[in-house]
């Protein structure tokens, strides 16, 4: 079911956060998630401009490799279904942000852009919940891509999974075990 209004279900975990305990970016200093994570979020927006058809504006020395590198891998020229889509799950309380949901040889795909590093192997679990969060609200997705920008400009990595959201409802039920309501001082803490 889909919910038009985050403050309403505040209480609903982000598939991000379900997915945090097994990133490894706890591993990583603060500030270099940070900082990751600012960039990330102007080459988001940057990348959206320019798939609306708005064009590109605030790119900078360090966002314009990783937009070189989007520009690229969006000339094939792609049918656009979804842009910046929030979905939600009343039954798991769940929620998750869609960057893409595209037609993409004849396949309704759930595209993800990633400015990390590396891949992760948290992409494909990512990538089945948001296809399931879809497909509640009657988007039939049946393919996942994950596009890495590249930090020199050089052309995307197109990482192809395959739904799994069993995988995804496993790590539900371990953050759940671990971090759930009944667990909220030791969520806190963590």
């Amino acid at each position: 079911m889909i919910k038009e209004n985050f403050q309403e279900k505040s209480d609903y975990l982000r598939v991000t956060e379900i997915l945090s305990p097994f990133s490894g970016l706890d591993k990583i200093p603060k500030d270099i998630v940070a900082n990751a994570a600012r960039r990330g979020t102007k080459v988001h927006e940057i990348c959206e401009g320019i798939i609306k058809g708005l064009g590109e504006w605030d790119v900078d020395d360090e966002t314009k490799p990783y937009v070189d590198s989007f520009k690229e891998w969006w000339q094939d020229g792609k049918e656009v279904i979804e842009v910046e889509r929030r979905f939600w799950d009343d039954e798991l309380c769940i929620t998750g942000q869609v960057d893409l949901i595209l037609r993409v040889d004849g396949k309704i795909t759930i595209v993800d852009l990633k400015t990390s590093y590396k891949p992760s192997k948290t992409w494909p679990i990512q990538g089945s919940a948001y296809a399931m969060l879809a497909q509640n609200a009657g988007i039939e997705v049946t393919a996942i891509q994950f596009i890495h920008l590249k930090r020199d400009g050089s052309p995307a990595e197109v990482h192809h999974y395959e739904i799994d959201f069993d995988l995804f409802k496993k790590c539900y039920d371990v953050y759940q075990y671990f971090y759930g309501k009944s667990n909220a001082t030791k969520r806190k803490v963590a």
